[in-house]
């Protein structure tokens, strides 16, 4: 299960949209804390940023998870990323900022992460 203290946020009375966000915050605490931080560095800097993590760590697989839902992500991007975008592609990299990208835009960026020069798919 991705969120496994969902259940007892729910036994407790939350509303759905509290619960989760409160099991995402607790069972992915390294990725949400690293996401709040990516969008910081992106209002500072004015422009998206770009992450690449192993897949295969601790943080790497709280961001699977946290991108890989359809409900959580959007969650995520209003309550922990201030309202911004979050793309993900390949295993392992993301951005945090930015316009949502395009189709053709995320075909080009999932190619580049799989087949250099962003990553490559033995990551």
């Amino acid at each position: 299960m991705s969120f496994p203290s969902v259940a007892r946020y729910i036994a407790r009375g939350l509303s759905d949209t509290e619960a989760l966000l409160a099991a995402v915050k607790e069972d992915c605490s390294e990725a949400v804390a690293y996401l709040h931080c990516k969008a910081h560095e992106a209002q500072n800097a004015g422009k998206p940023v770009l992450w690449s993590e192993n897949p295969n760590s601790k943080l790497g697989k709280q961001l699977i998870r946290i991108h890989a839902s359809d409900a959580v992500r959007p969650l995520v991007q209003e309550r922990i990323c201030h309202g911004m975008e979050l793309a993900f592609v390949n295993c392992c990299s993301g951005q945090v900022g930015g316009d949502k990208k395009d189709p053709a835009a995320l075909l080009r960026w999932q190619i580049e992460c799989q087949a250099g020069p962003v990553a490559y798919a033995d990551c």
